[in-house]
């Protein structure tokens, strides 16, 4: 369990490089108001997952900032 973090990062940023290198087809990106042209679809695959994980993470904030208002009452598991 020591190293489980690190191994997933690495998980990670390997699978991202994968990514970028087996999709080197360009396409043009067209949103609302801006088009982009010249992107690879392996980028532009990274750059949506990322964007989606920033938007879940503003919008966690508020319950993960919140504090627990209950007390846990430890000594109802004890025998007497």
């Amino acid at each position: 369990m020591k190293y489980f973090y690190f191994i997933l990062l690495i998980l990670f940023t390997s699978s991202l490089f994968i990514f970028s290198n087996l999709n080197p087809d360009i396409i043009s990106l067209d949103l609302f108001f801006v088009k982009i042209e010249g992107i690879s679809v392996g980028f532009s695959m990274i750059f949506s997952v990322l964007v989606g994980a920033i938007i879940s993470l503003t919008l966690q904030l508020p319950r993960l900032l919140r504090r627990n208002s209950k007390v846990l009452n430890v000594k109802e598991d004890e025998n007497p």
